[in-house]
């Protein structure tokens, strides 16, 4: 009888501690709850309380480029456009002018050696922009020109080719800033950026006439200018004489490879990570609408884990 009972008590001892051990495996679905005011002003911060925060918590305020629904989005169709600013000066004779010209490869390697430069196939494109004649640094707008029907899909490079052959006068200097390529979408409030100056940015290729000893005379960043994003832009010091003379100069200032149809998939917002309290944060919109917010929820362990989605809306006036 005692011994009945002793495996009885082994039996019941075993069976709560494999319990225990399955409870500790077992990864809790995201239970969280949000409070806010569902109205808000444009300007004023909107708080937000949270109740039994998961692990995880990450936030997609529903305005511009943090939606949910386009989390995933990393290609689309729309109007793309090219846009960047020029000026020039110092040029003299036939080189006051027309020695910088746009053009575009979709065959280049992007190596930014010379050969390459000159094997790949160019077109053309300078007449779709304003190309400054001013004769000062007053930098000008090319205009915001639409360059849609070079998007296919596949990677294209924008090269700004600086020329000048006629050494009897003095080759003008240009600053170039501002590259912005966008594309607008038919639900989107503004245009999505595709590529800047600094992303994907540029290489310089110095494709003829350029001396070990006059380095400044290609295409080079002078932080010492100003542009309106952000310090520095492209300068072209072609007015540099090698051995007393002027030269004959070219030089190519060409994008990275950009995609036209690739775009930045929506981010959200990262509230808090596995060791952190949340119990309240808030957000400002600067923009009036309706906006679908959206939270995800995760809890992770070593044995794995599990999210929750939750949907909510606010009116901005």
């Amino acid at each position: 009888m005692k011994k009945t009972k002793y495996l009885f008590a082994a039996f019941l001892l075993f069976a709560l501690v494999f319990q225990s051990c399955e409870d500790l495996e077992e990864v809790e679905t995201p239970d969280f709850s949000i409070s806010y005011n569902l109205k808000a002003k444009v300007g004023e911060p909107v708080e937000f309380t949270v109740k039994n925060t998961p692990h995880f918590l990450y936030f997609y305020a529903g305005d511009f480029e943090h939606q949910y629904k386009y989390r995933n989005r990393t290609n689309a169709e729309g109007t793309v456009t090219m846009s960047f600013l020029n000026s020039q000066k110092w040029g003299t004779g036939v080189n006051k002018e027309g020695n910088l010209t746009v053009w575009y490869s979709k065959d280049y390697d992007g190596s930014g050696e010379p050969d390459a430069v000159n094997s790949a196939t160019w077109t053309e494109i300078t007449d779709r922009f304003n190309i400054s004649t001013l004769y000062d640094f007053t930098l000008q707008d090319s205009g915001v020109v639409d360059i849609t029907d070079l998007a296919d899909g596949n990677n294209i490079y924008f090269g700004f080719k600086y020329f000048a052959n006629d050494t009897s006068g003095r080759p003008s200097e240009w600053y170039l800033d501002d590259l912005n390529i966008k594309m607008d979408v038919a639900d989107a409030p503004a245009p999505l950026k595709i590529a800047t100056e600094i992303n994907p940015g540029f290489k310089t290729v110095d494709v003829q006439g350029v001396d070990s000893r006059w380095n400044a005379n290609k295409w080079y960043f002078d932080t010492t200018k100003g542009g309106p994003e952000f310090k520095g832009l492209w300068r072209m010091r072609g007015q540099v004489k090698v051995s007393g003379s002027w030269i004959v100069n070219e030089d190519w200032l060409i994008t990275k490879p950009i995609n036209l149809t690739k775009v930045a998939p929506d981010k959200g917002v990262p509230l808090k990570t596995y060791s952190e309290k949340l119990e309240t944060f808030s957000h400002t919109y600067t923009e009036p609408g309706n906006y679908t917010i959206t939270f995800v929820g995760k809890n992770t362990t070593i044995y794995g884990d599990k999210e929750t989605v939750k949907e909510y809306t606010i009116t901005v006036e």
